[in-house]
């Protein structure tokens, strides 16, 4: 199992990013990036349980503690308690934390000083996001067609490494060309916040799916089922980033 400093490191990590993509500024971000920390670390609430320890620890062998900020796999790729995947977590942390303040302050310096000409990087934007999320999954996509059709080890799983790569470049064409908006009756009928409420919701819940099976080849060695699966987490997380980029279009 993974130290609880890098369930800490990476709760944080996930969370310092929602926050800067999904949620307007505020002042409590360092809250909820210390609460989404404590989030990654709940399941191992049953070493200091003081009822229902068994059934806690049961627990927390769960798929579904993935939910924790991917719990599970991290226990299952670092089964050692490595120091060294705690080290690059927490520097990864700092990392994304500080990065996370640089924009978010030099947003408000730009709010309220109109004669500063000077670049700004549209980070609530997610352009630079997905275009990266479009390239990567062309790329990928690209990759699992070429596998599918060409190597002869994906035996009978080359119908699903054809669709799933089909799907994955399609997807990643599409969010470079920017083919994603929302529907005019949707805006008609729906209100901003239940629109926003709603993708946020699906956003983080594809990107929990998406990136639990992404790292299949990770929890089970690169076999030609974990590769497909893997291929299915990247989609997810391609759809994740599309539909954050349609909440802010409100």
């Amino acid at each position: 199992m993974s130290l609880a400093i890098t369930h800490f490191a990476v709760g944080g990590i996930c969370t310092a990013l929602v926050a800067l993509y999904f949620f307007p500024p505020t002042r409590y971000a360092r809250t909820l990036v210390l609460l989404g920390g404590g989030w990654g670390m709940l399941p191992d609430v049953h070493w200091v349980a003081p009822l229902y320890a068994t059934e806690l620890k049961a627990l927390h062998a769960s798929v579904f503690t993935n939910i924790f900020w991917f719990h599970q796999t991290l226990d299952v790729v670092d089964p050692t308690d490595s120091y060294t995947a705690a080290a690059l977590a927490l520097g990864a942390f700092i990392l994304v934390v500080s990065l996370g303040d640089h924009c978010t302050y030099r947003t408000a310096e730009r709010s309220t000083n109109p004669t500063d000409s000077g670049p700004l990087m549209p980070v609530r934007s997610l352009d630079l996001l997905v275009r990266t999320a479009g390239i990567l999954g062309l790329t990928c996509g690209a990759g699992l067609l070429t596998v599918g059709g060409l190597h002869a080890g994906v035996n009978e799983l080359q119908g699903l490494y054809l669709g799933i790569g089909t799907a994955l470049a399609t997807t990643g064409g599409a969010a470079l060309a920017g083919q994603f908006t929302l529907a005019p009756w949707v805006a008609s009928r729906l209100s901003p916040t239940a629109i926003g409420v709603s993708t946020g919701v699906v956003s983080l819940m594809l990107a929990v799916g998406g990136g639990t099976l992404a790292a299949s080849p990770l929890r089970y060695g690169l076999t030609a089922r974990s590769l497909a699966v893997s291929g299915v987490g990247a989609l997810l997380l391609v759809l994740a980033v599309v539909c954050a980029q349609l909440r802010i279009q409100l």
